[in-house]
């Protein structure tokens, strides 16, 4: 399990003092402190174009965070709440953020966290500084006008020989400080040399080794309805939607796979979130254009569902997508000889809870624990319900020893 898991980042305020940006934030952690976090520019004015701090709305930043390699930036999200209703905004960050959000993401221990960038409330405020300093002057402005007389003096006298010395030994001193700063340079470029040289001296053979985090089985046949016993495959339809990230989240805690199917109409409102899913190592399926039965479409149209889906989910993700899940399950002669001659793989089911019907956590659960979970592929659909189930879904299977797997 993660080492974040329990730890909540509310966005307070964003402050701009002594031209330097700040986040003011609350972190929920074994307990809460409030902090001020210095941020740069870009992330702050990103996040300030998107916030409106009042009263009525709370904001949570998320740990999480991915890299958009189609505008070649990176991606946070943060969750706006207003009573019982959230809404997930993604914003463009800095790397610096993200390598800042990820110190507080590995935390155990929140005196650890840097000072000079973490800095606990509470911040003293314009005024108070300037009234500071004005104390400050007035206690030591008389002493200074009594002694700056003599100290000038004195130093008058020190400045004039040592000018003259200065001047004798300058020709000397400049070589010395050249040669000096030669000799410098040149260890410094060898040990940033020697440390290049170590950072590039992973092998491909090194690269090949390394396990992908999350596990996965590769789909051969053309329509898959289960995977082999000893794994289970949690899939989530009908995204992206503002539910997406929150399962995510619950995913990574958990470190299992998962798998995704989407559709082409939620795909073009919801970019990000697919980019998000994507970047942290999910599958992503089509789940059609607009998830209407296909059966009862012209094969004209039902091409248009798959591959207008497929490809709008390959613009968004810069990668093949492969797998399909037709709406409700429904196939006919025509959807199947589209798949086989796409080469793309239809993904089923044999584990329904239903959760669509009852939008109640605890039915979802005690449906899938009442029934063969081993080697079953598990429908499930976005929804806050799904979201608060999740966790208690994972456990029990995780305590079943069953490996929770991404498809591929």
């Amino acid at each position: 399990m993660s080492i974040y898991s329990g730890k909540l980042l509310e966005l307070k305020e964003i402050k701009n003092e002594y031209n330097k940006y700040f986040l003011q934030v609350r972190l929920s952690f074994e307990q809460d402190i409030e902090m001020f976090w210095e941020v740069d520019k870009y992330t702050a004015e990103n996040l300030k174009d998107l916030i409106q701090f009042d009263e009525k709305h709370k904001y949570r930043l998320s740990f999480n965070s991915s890299w958009d390699a189609i505008q070649k930036q990176h991606k946070s999200v943060l969750t706006r709440t207003y009573c019982d209703q959230s809404e997930i905004i993604s914003f463009s960050c800095s790397e610096d953020y993200i390598s800042k959000l990820n110190t507080i993401k590995r935390c155990q221990d929140i005196a650890t966290l840097d000072k000079p960038i973490f800095i606990p409330i509470k911040l003293e405020s314009n005024d108070e500084l300037h009234k500071d300093k004005e104390k400050i002057s007035k206690n030591y402005i008389g002493k200074f006008k009594m002694t700056s007389i003599a100290i000038m003096s004195v130093i008058f006298v020190i400045l004039f020989g040592y000018l003259s010395r200065l001047y004798l030994n300058k020709t000397a001193f400049d070589e010395k400080a050249l040669a000096q700063s030669i000799q410098l340079n040149n260890e410094l470029t060898e040990k940033q040399s020697e440390s290049l040289e170590s950072e590039n001296s992973i092998t491909i053979e090194d690269l090949s080794s390394i396990e992908p985090a999350i596990p996965f089985i590769k789909l051969e046949e053309s329509i898959t309805y289960s995977v082999p016993e000893g794994s289970v495959a949690l899939t989530f339809d009908d995204g992206p939607s503002q539910y997406s990230i929150g399962i995510m989240d619950v995913l990574k805690k958990y470190e299992v796979g998962g798998t995704f199917f989407f559709t082409g109409l939620n795909v073009k409102k919801y970019p990000d979130y697919v980019q998000c899913i994507q970047s942290n190592g999910y599958s992503i399926g089509s789940h059609s254009m607009n998830h209407i039965n296909m059966p009862t479409l012209s094969y004209d149209k039902q091409k248009s569902e798959l591959i207008d889906s497929i490809e709008l989910l390959e613009e968004v993700t810069n990668q093949k997508i492969t797998l399909f899940r037709p709406p409700y399950g429904s196939l006919n002669k025509q959807i199947k000889d589209l798949i086989y001659n796409q080469e793309y793989k239809i993904v089923l089911w044999n584990n329904d809870p239903e959760d669509w019907k009852t939008r109640d956590a605890d039915k979802i659960f005690y449906s899938i624990q009442n029934s063969n979970v081993s080697g079953s592929i598990i429908l499930l659909h976005e929804s806050q319900a799904v979201i608060d189930t999740l966790p208690r879904i994972i456990e029990y299977l995780q305590e079943l020893n069953l490996e929770i797997i991404n498809l591929q």
